[in-house]
Order: structure tokens, then sequence, then C-alpha cells
């Protein structure tokens, strides 16, 4: 008899690959069978309803001003030359919102001419008395439905795999995951990427069952959305020749295994026509960038040479394709950025500060930002699975591995470019792992009656851990990681901080600020703190394209907000131990204004770096109330011992 944990059928459909027949589970009643689909679609609504409304105490953050700037310029212009790096789909879904709304957009010529979409988009946002808040409300429910859309996909397959109560499990642990909640709600691209490599994965290994015409047009377009929707899309070349190999030598066919595999790469070329097909309708069949109507174009945000030469071997390919005008522009351009930015990009974890990454991040970050209570089902899931498939006859196991294994390579592909990648600055980029382990949960709960009760009590205390940290559902960290409050230790950036918390640093100056006290603000991020009410006295320095010109100022005592990123200084000349040359550039009169303004700040950080907090605002931005005495100590006190 097969297993019914983790990844095995729990019913009997026989198929040519299916080896053998499994007892079907006792019918249940047709009644109950017309409320299964109705829990669910509750379960959904409670999934997009938590998401959005959470959404409403974030301040916009940092990639979602350019994701609208360049979502509304494709639609509205047709001119792809904005933010041409992160996934034209849900750019365009977004960039509905604000067109909806008659937003007014920037016709700053001089910007237009060199895609300058963060200052376009910072006009956009906060400088045409657009109203910013509805636009960026709106983006972020239209998002939310491509978590709405993984959610059902994971439902369908758990309730085909393990029935009702399996499906109905897995959808529970996907509702209360506090990282989906967060990044659905977020006008970025991190949810469309999930859903359409998950769906590609999946139609594409239908088609090679199939192989009829139907399932071919469907895994044709999942596999263009793939590539539109980001450009971690591209994994979808190796998951499909595992793919193609596994069906290959698994599944009988005419004229041998060869013949089969060889049948299979004529179906894949076939499959990567019809992406290409895709991605050129998604910028209007134009390989020109720029609008026919729109403003000149004399270069892009980033040096296409530059681009290229960080990019090494891979920018040879992209030179060629540009030349022959093999795909759009914009899309060559946004690869070239993603390739180039994945060679060296400034990290921080645990301490430690590198331009290729660490391959413990992504492990870490499954770990810690996974609730406790799916952990441990997880942990239950695996460890049945690996019992009965010690016992399980050979045929059903070899059955249940051909029914899961698009989501499995799928998690295998993903997890291996995880380990092996340069770019660790978010748990996010992982998302797409996560599909195949929801529906193994919901096999936990089809083995019987203790298993489910077993099951829904760790269902529920992962509901409870979600409910906790409503509504700050990006700085989740689980208790045995030791919670949000310590995570600014452990990583940063969109982990952590992605400048969502400026209306909670409003509220707690509000509740918390003396009268007359001067607040000093270095904001990670893109948008406007005055817009959520945070007015500082000074703004330090940041990462943040919205401050105002430098002028000289003194630190006084007062209250130091400093996001997480920026007390880190992951991406500051003066990250790491504080060094001799550092201490001699500050001391010295002589040394730039401008240079002294960093090099105090970053003096600054160090000494604040060796001291807890005094409050935090949403977890990500970090509150010190500093006194005469304390001033001293970080800027002109000894540093041995920091």
């Amino acid at each position: 008899m097969a297993t019914r944990c983790g990844l095995a059928p729990p019913h009997a459909r026989h198929h040519p690959s299916a080896g053998t027949r499994v007892a079907p589970p006792s019918p249940a009643s047709p009644s109950l069978n017309r409320l299964v689909p109705l829990l669910a679609a509750l379960l959904l609504a409670l999934f997009w309803l938590q998401a959005v409304s959470a959404s409403r105490h974030w301040s916009q953050t940092s990639d979602e001003l350019p994701h609208l700037t360049g979502g509304y310029a494709y639609d509205r212009f047709g001119d792809y030359r904005m933010h041409f790096e992160n996934g034209n789909l849900p750019q365009r879904v977004q960039g509905l919102a604000p067109l909806a709304l008659g937003a007014r957009f920037p016709m700053d010529e001089a910007r237009w001419r060199v895609s300058d979409y963060w200052q376009l988009g910072w006009d956009f946002l906060y400088g045409l008395n657009n109203p910013t808040d509805r636009m960026l409300l709106g983006a972020r429910a239209l998002n939310a439905l491509f978590g709405v859309g993984l959610g059902a996909f994971i439902f369908f397959v758990a309730r085909r795999w393990h029935g009702d109560t399996g499906g109905l499990v897995a959808l529970g642990f996907y509702v209360f995951y506090p990282d989906f909640l967060a990044h659905s709600a977020l006008a970025t691209s991190d949810m469309a990427a999930a859903l359409c490599l998950t769906l590609a994965a999946w139609c594409f290994w239908r088609h090679l069952e199939r192989r009829d015409l139907r399932s071919g047009i469907l895994a044709g377009v999942c596999s263009g959305l793939a590539l539109v929707a980001k450009f971690n899309g591209l994994l979808i070349a190796p998951i499909y020749a595992l793919l193609i190999a596994i069906d290959g030598t698994m599944r009988a066919g005419p004229g041998g295994r060869f013949a089969r595999v060889g049948r299979n790469l004529a179906l894949g070329a076939g499959q990567a026509a019809a992406a290409v097909a895709i991605v050129w309708a998604f910028y209007s069949f134009r390989y020109a960038a720029r609008a026919p109507d729109a403003p000149p174009l004399d270069r892009f945000a980033w040096s296409w040479e530059q681009m290229v030469q960080l990019a090494g071997a891979k920018g040879s390919l992209l030179v060629f394709a540009a030349q022959w005008h093999l795909l759009p522009q914009a899309w060559l351009y946004g690869l070239a950025n993603v390739l180039a930015g994945e060679a060296a990009r400034p990290a921080f974890f645990a301490g430690e500060y590198r331009l290729h990454g660490w391959w413990q991040f992504f492990p870490t970050m499954f770990f810690a930002k996974t609730p406790v209570g799916m952990l441990a089902t997880l942990l239950l899931a695996l460890g049945v699975s690996w019992f009965r498939s010690r016992t399980a006859e050979r045929g059903a196991a070899r059955a249940a591995f051909l029914r899961a294994a698009p989501l499995v390579v799928l998690a295998v592909v993903v997890a291996v470019s995880a380990l092996t990648s340069h770019l660790n600055i978010g748990h996010r980029h992982i998302l797409a792992l996560y599909p195949v382990l929801f529906i193994m949960l919901g096999g936990l709960a089809a083995l019987g009656r203790r298993w489910q009760q077993a099951t829904l009590a760790l269902l529920l205390v992962t509901a409870v851990e979600s409910v906790a940290a409503r509504p700050d559902y990006l700085a989740f960290f689980n208790v045995a990681s030791g919670g949000p409050d310590r995570a600014y230790r452990l990583v940063v950036d969109s982990s952590l901080d992605w400048g969502q918390a400026l209306p909670a640093l409003h509220t707690w100056l509000a509740r918390n600020q003396h009268a007359g006290e001067s607040v000093y603000l270095s904001y990670f991020g893109s948008a406007w703190p005055p817009h959520y009410g945070v007015n500082p006295t000074h703004f330090l320095p940041g990462v943040n394209i919205a401050v105002p010109p430098f002028q000289p100022y003194a630190y006084e005592p007062g209250l130091y907000c400093l996001s997480a990123t920026s007390l880190a200084e992951v991406y500051s000349d003066y990250r790491g131990p504080w060094r001799a040359a550092w201490e001699r550039a500050w001391r010295d009169p002589a040394t730039p204004a401008a240079e002294r303004e960093l090099l105090r700040f970053a003096r600054l950080c160090k000494y604040l770096q060796g001291r807890p907090p005094d409050a935090n605002a949403g977890h990500a931005i970090l509150i010190f109330r500093l006194d005469a005495a304390a001033l001293h100590d970080a800027l002109d006190g000894p540093v041995k011992g920091w």
C-alpha cells in the first residue's frame, strides 16, 4: 500500500505512469464536498484581507516606488525604459491602480532621457499631489491577487493528493505564513514570480504527461509569464531540463527512453518559442524600449557596457542577443542589470559584511522566518515520509515521485540557486521553495484522526504566531531565532527593514517624544518621511533619495532613529570595524565637510552597534535616546572595546 504522507497521492487514478493502484478513501458526503471549496474560498479571502489590511500600517517600501513608476509608464505610454529589471507583468498589474485613479506623471524630459526612474518616481508619488496612499493601497491589493492565486494552487494540488482535509490544512498553513502575507501585500515582484514559476513547472510536467495541444498552450503561456514576472523565471531552463530527463527515463514510450527524451526536447523547444513570444507580447512586439511618441532616450539608468562586463561570460550572450534583436531591448537590459547585481552585492549577515554572500544565508532565513508551528509540522511530515518510504511498494513509491516531480524539482532548483547566489538580501528570493512544503503538510493531516489532531494543533500554533506578528509581517522572526527585536543583529534589508516602518515610528514618537526633544533620522528606503508624519529635526546620512541637501549641523542630545539597514552600514563606505585611517580623517580638520559628516555618522553607528536600542518602531527602525555623555563617547571617546 502506498504511503499517504508527504507527497504520496491518497487515491488511485490509474495512470500509465502509476504502476499500482491505491485504495481510495471513504467517500465524503455530497454536502461536505460542496462545503470544502467554500471553506477554501473563505481562507483565501482571509489571506487577502489579512495582507491588504496590514499593509495600511506600512509606509511605501524601497522597491515599490520604481514598481509603480514603471508599471504606470508601461500601461499608459507603452514605454519600457523605467525599472526594466524587476518584472513587466507585476508592474503592469500594479500600474493599473494609479492609472484608474487618474494620477499625473512627471514629464521632465531631462530625466526621461536618462531613465531616471527613481527621481521620476519620487515626483510621481510625492511631488504632484497624486493620491499616493490610495495608489499604493490599490497596487498592493492587486498584487495580493498573485498570493491568492498561489494559495488556490496549493489547495488544488493538496486536495487532489491528500483529500479534503489535506487540502484545507495545506492552505491553512499558507494563509498564516507571515512572509507570504508580507510580500503579497507589497507592490513588488516576488509573489508574481513565485506563482508563475510554480505554475510553469507544474504545467510543463503535465504537458510531458499528456502531450496534447491544450496542455502545450497552457504550459507555453505559463513559461512566458514566468519570464516576465521576474528574471528568476529563467530557472525554468534547469527545471525543464530535469523534468525532461526524469520523464524520459521513468516513463515508457514508443522507441524507448532515448526516443522519448528526444521528443521531450522537441516539446521543450516549443515551450521556449512560446515563452519568447509571450515576452515580445509584453513589450508590444517592439525591440526599442522607447515608445514612438515618448521623449527621446539618450541612455538607460545603468551603463549597458558596465552591466555586460560585470555579467561576465553571460554578458557576451546578452550582447549577441541585443545585436540580433532576439529579445526586447528593455528585457535584455533588465537581465544585464540583474546579472551585474548578482556578481557582487553588499550584504550583512550575523555581523559580517560580504560582496559575494554566504551559503548559510538562505538556510538560516528558512529556519528563522518560518513559524515554529510549521517547522515542527514539517519535521513530523519528513520523518513519517522517510519511515513509510522504506516500507512502501516500489511501484507505489515510483508513482508518488512521478506525481510530485514538478514541485520537487522546482524546490531543488530554487534551493541550489539560493545556496550558490551572491545576492543575500532577502528571504523573499526563495518563496518558490515553499508550495511543495505546504502540500506535504496536507499529507500529514490525511494519515488518520490522531495525525489530523496533531497537525491541526500545530496549525493553530502557527496561526497564533502569525496573528501575534501582525501587522509587522515583513519583520517576522520566530521565537527560536530570537524574535524580531533581535533580528537586526542577524540580517537587515528586505528580510527585516525595507523602509516599511515610518507609520510605526510616527506612532512611537507621538507617544514618547519629550517636549522640545530633537529627532535625528537615518532612513533606509525611498519614501518621504514627512508624508507619514515623521518630521525629524535633522536627516542623518542614509540610503534615501529624498533627503534635503546637506547642511552642517551638530549632534545634540535627543532621539536617534536609525533604520536597521542604516545601523548595519550595509551600503556605507565605512562598514566593518573602525579603522585607524578613518579615525585620522575624522580628527583632521582639513577633511572635507561632506566626508566628515559620513565619518561622524559611521563612528556613531559603531558606538550604537555595541549597545541595545531603547525602543524600536515596527522592529525595523531602532531608537536610541542619547544624552551629552553618550554622544561624547560616540564621537570623541576611545574606540577600543567597541
